[in-house]
């Protein structure tokens, strides 16, 4: 079946890199427009049941005995905090002694060891290993409760988009990076953590979070922490989130958080004649006068005030939908990744899904909070002819033997290019 696609074309190939040179509709079908893609991803021969998802579920009983009277929830942890630091909370449950609670959770597809704390009121861990178990009781002989503990954080992963969707582009997923975490303050109040690392573009561009499994209408309110939003007196005319309002309704009834408009003004709010100033940031190692420069990230954690009706403690990370807004042949376009690809978060502008289907992703979730992103023209990783290099390109360990098998090289993100200058 053909269907009618808004797209560009003209297309000359020019040292790797399109040159759009005219825009029209045209009738293509499923099969030429996923060769077209597939022809210029920077993997050959990708595995056409991949899901570019690197997560995988768990699901524990933690069963409470500690002699403490002040416990006030259960934690799920990929380490011990009292030997390492920037160990993450994967799933947290309020709970008193003598209760059983049943976390189900996401973790890294490269499994971490897992340890399980019972927390009373003054922050006091009671912490205990998982090992292979999925019943643990947190108490007796094996409980590790002195030491010096270094604070768990909480997940965070990185997400980075490209900005060209629909079209090929140079895939290095530095155009937007974000790192993003969540948890519940209270049981009516999640706090979802948003950090913008680097602009790896010389366009506009907006993004957004959508929240699948939170209704508009159970929302009363979402608050700043910081106290201003990324954007606070951004002075050009909003384009592509046109409600001021931090909170939007999406176009299935879901919450949509507004981030920000203007990426670059975000970063560094400088005009020129009346132009926000475009440069690459923290994108490159070095700084170029007028092309780019290194800034320090900015920080905004949004606490979303609910209805009853919603349990924050239940609501997970991996379920959010964070997704950038770009300019394209006259749209705005978002680009999501591959789990809600089609999901019109804001705008409509597919054709719809499912035959379309490229099977490649313009934006990668990473389970990282410090995951290393390719510098600037650096893909992620590229395996066409046989050839393997890119900045995640160690043989057995790289982005592109993923890509081709997706039970293959699922550690790929833990093993950057021994070029260091090829990531930040």
């Amino acid at each position: 079946m053909k269907k009618n696609i808004k797209c560009l074309c003209g297309l000359l190939l020019l040292g790797g890199v399109f040159s759009f040179l005219s825009c029209r509709h045209m009738e293509m079908s499923d099969d030429q427009w996923r060769e077209i893609v597939q022809g210029n991803y920077p993997v050959d021969s990708i595995d056409k049941y991949h899901t570019w998802d690197l997560l995988q579920d768990r699901a524990l009983t933690l069963r409470v005995k500690i002699a403490d009277p002040n416990i006030v929830k259960v934690q799920v942890l990929n380490g011990n905090p009292y030997t390492t630091d920037s160990v993450e909370v994967l799933a947290e449950r309020p709970c008193e002694t003598g209760q059983t609670m049943n976390p189900t959770f996401k973790v890294p597809n490269v499994a971490p060891t897992l340890y399980a704390a019972a927390v009373n009121k003054d922050g006091r861990y009671y912490v205990v290993p998982v090992g292979s178990s999925t019943d643990v009781t947190i108490g007796g002989s094996n409980v590790i409760n002195d030491g010096t503990l270094h604070q768990p954080i909480y997940q965070t992963f990185t997400y980075m988009f490209e900005e060209d969707y629909p079209l090929p582009g140079d895939f290095d997923f530095n155009d937007i990076v974000l790192r993003i975490s969540q948890h519940a303050l209270n049981d009516s109040t999640l706090a979802v953590q948003v950090t913008l690392a680097a602009v790896g573009s010389t366009s506009q561009i907006g993004a957004a979070i959508r929240l699948p499994q939170v209704s508009i209408d159970d929302v009363k309110d979402v608050t700043i922490e910081e106290g201003s939003r990324f954007d606070e007196g951004y002075t050009i005319g909003r384009y592509f989130i046109s409600d001021d309002e931090i909170v939007s309704r999406g176009r299935d009834g879901s919450a949509v958080i507004n981030l920000f408009e203007d990426a670059h003004w975000c970063l560094n709010a400088e005009e020129k004649m009346g132009q926000v100033v475009r440069k690459y940031y923290n994108t490159l190692k070095y700084e170029v006068e007028d092309v780019a420069a290194m800034v320090p990230t900015v920080t905004r954690t949004f606490d979303v005030h609910m209805k009853s009706s919603v349990n924050a403690n239940y609501l997970s990370l991996a379920d959010i939908d964070p997704f950038i807004i770009v300019a394209s042949s006259g749209m705005c376009v978002e680009v999501h990744t591959y789990s809600h690809k089609y999901d019109e978060a804001l705008w409509n502008y597919t054709t719809g899904s499912g035959g379309m289907d490229d099977r490649v992703p313009w934006a990668l979730m990473v389970p990282d909070a410090t995951f290393h992103y390719p510098r600037e023209g650096v893909t992620m990783g590229m395996y066409r002819d046989g050839q393997i290099s890119g900045a995640y390109s160690r043989y057995n360990h790289s982005f592109g033997q993923w890509g081709r098998n997706r039970n293959a090289s699922t550690d790929w993100w833990l093993y950057e290019n021994a070029t260091k200058p090829l990531v930040y």
